[in-house]
């Protein structure tokens, strides 16, 4: 279909659903006064409702009306005439800790339209932190970012974030291999009954002080050392409303079997499930659709209450290290760089690199994010990095390893778009970036990132809604705003509704488009026009203000 059909076919559908309106409107006043009136857009109220035709009036950070407000005054009008109104988006999967400590301006995130992002992914969070974890976590931030930590525990971390101004709204989730980690340390074993209880002790206390649910990240060291009942006997300290989201075992050849101990784990501790970057990883995985899709709804029809997320990417990023088997990378970075100069275990470790090699397709299929031993390396693939030294790409991995003492990040391909868009078009998927809010230029904008670090949700209004149609607009909203406020238990977030905090996004429906590719990946998306996070502007026609206005929602 060409794209100007698509845009046409895109804006006659959303005027056509005018027909039903969705929130509700308030009568006409000649003298209403706001602090910031949107006049004249169409008005998307996050639940998959029907768009109507209506004005917001904000006042004190809230939405105060919404209807026909054609009298009403304010200090700021926006226009929103053929422009789209929805609630700011949520992005349940996020890792812009380090981001949002170094500069809370948060700029790829919010020019995205995102006003709330989720932290303590994967298993890992910045609170609660032993002596050791704290050294390590202040040489890393230093080093980095020239940022000093100067908390232990939840209180500190919201404390210091509050202090440094962020322009998004935040809520951190606990992290399970960082409660092992703080009691456990790195040794692959079972925890012992006492250290079980002092982790739910910790857990305990971490929620006590405004951190929500627990994840994990079981392809990580040390949560990946984790076994299925001590991961149920922490999820279990959240009760029935508890959301346990995990990072699974396998994304690959043993996809459904991860799921399977996931759906096990929920249901031993009695709490919501969710399933972050649901994907299905390798080419001789690609046909487990179907039964993965079937265990999904078996579990959901028994009664458990399993979600997902995903971003719209056939990409994934993560640590140069992860290509290396678990027990490899077990204990201390210093472990790991002993083993591979290990003569007796290093062909053990090859041929574990080599089977993950094969289930991505080729050395190709793995390219260099980031790599501070040698940044010129960042955008280029691995195969053909090693053949431009004239290594064998194993070899010349193991040497980059080496190098950088085991550091170093990657983005690997190795996923369908059939089975990207058939995950994104499951109900129960909400859209989320697995990414953190870098920028174009300064200290946040080193190496080469994936492209969903800026242009995640742009991309699910243009490439899913816009020109594939994948689902419907009012769909995609959902899956960004309503959707994963009920996952994460936002009771005031994700929905255009009188009473609740304003925040909204403003974007055009013919121009949205994310920018950033795989080859150039640090552009800003176009469309997204106003941004207005507890009612303070923070994007105003495309530029950002420099307001920080975001909150903990601890």
């Amino acid at each position: 279909m060409p794209e100007k059909m698509r845009r046409r076919r895109f804006l006659h559908l959303s005027a056509a659903a005018l027909a039903a309106p969705a929130v509700v409107l308030s009568p006409r006043s000649a003298r209403q006064e706001f602090d910031i009136l949107i006049r004249n857009g169409l008005v998307y109220d996050g639940l998959s409702n029907s768009p109507t035709a209506a004005d917001i009036g904000i006042a004190q950070g809230r939405i105060a009306r919404i209807g026909t407000l054609a009298g009403a005054r304010a200090r700021l009008v926006i226009d929103a005439r053929e422009r789209i109104v929805c609630p700011g988006f949520i992005d349940i999967h996020s890792h812009s800790e380090d981001d949002l400590l170094t500069d809370g301006h948060a700029q790829s995130k919010i020019r995205q339209g995102v006003t709330t992002e989720i932290l303590g992914q994967d298993g890992g969070s910045y609170a609660p932190l032993n002596d050791s974890m704290f050294e390590q976590m202040r040489t890393s931030l230093l080093d980095r970012y020239n940022v000093l930590p100067d908390w232990r525990d939840f209180a500190g971390f919201y404390a210091r974030l509050r202090t440094q101004g962020i322009a998004v709204n935040v809520l951190s989730m606990v992290g399970a291999g960082t409660l092992r980690e703080y009691v456990v340390g790195y040794a692959d074993r079972p925890a012992g009954a006492k250290e079980l209880a002092a982790m739910q002790n910790l857990l305990r206390q971490s929620l006590r002080q405004g951190a929500r649910h627990l994840s994990s990240g079981l392809e990580y060291t040390p949560g990946s050392f984790a076994g299925a009942d001590e991961l149920a006997g922490l999820a279990a300290v959240l009760g029935k409303r508890g959301l346990y989201s995990t990072h699974m075992r396998n994304e690959d050849d043993h996809l459904l079997e991860a799921v399977r101990e996931a759906i096990g784990i929920a249901r031993a501790a009695g709490v919501r499930l969710n399933i972050s970057h649901l994907k299905i990883q390798g080419q001789r995985n690609w046909d487990k659709r179907q039964e993965l899709f079937e265990l999904l709804g078996k579990a959901r029809a028994q009664g458990l209450q399993l979600t997902c997320d995903r971003y719209p990417y056939v990409a994934y990023n993560t640590s140069l290290r992860n290509l290396f088997p678990l027990w490899s990378r077990e204990g201390e970075a210093g472990r790991f760089i002993e083993r591979l100069q290990d003569p007796g275990v290093l062909p053990k470790i090859r041929e574990a690199v080599q089977a993950k090699i094969a289930s991505l397709g080729s050395w190709d299929a793995v390219m260099i994010s980031h790599f501070s031993a040698n940044p010129a390396f960042a955008g280029k693939r691995l195969g053909t990095l090693a053949a431009e030294h004239g290594k064998a790409p194993l070899d010349f991995l193991i040497e980059m390893m080496l190098l950088s003492k085991g550091s170093g990040g990657m983005v690997g391909f190795g996923m369908s778009e059939e089975n990207t868009a058939a995950i994104l078009a499951w109900p129960w998927c909400a859209v989320a970036s697995d990414g953190s809010a870098l920028a174009a230029e300064g200290l946040l904008a080193s190496g080469s990132p994936h492209p969903r670090n800026f242009g995640t949700f742009p991309r699910v209004l243009s490439y899913y809604v816009r020109e594939r149609q994948t689902f419907d607009l009012a769909t995609a909203i959902r899956k960004m705003t309503s959707l994963p406020a009920e996952i994460i238990g936002l009771a005031d977030r994700g929905r255009l509704q009188q009473g609740l905090p304003a925040d909204i996004v403003v974007f055009d429906p013919e121009q949205v488009r994310d920018r950033a590719t795989f080859a150039d990946p640090k552009k800003y998306p176009q469309g997204i026009e106003q941004v207005i996070v507890n009612g303070v502007p923070v994007i105003r026609d495309g530029e950002h203000t420099g307001a920080r206005p975001g909150r903990i929602l601890a």
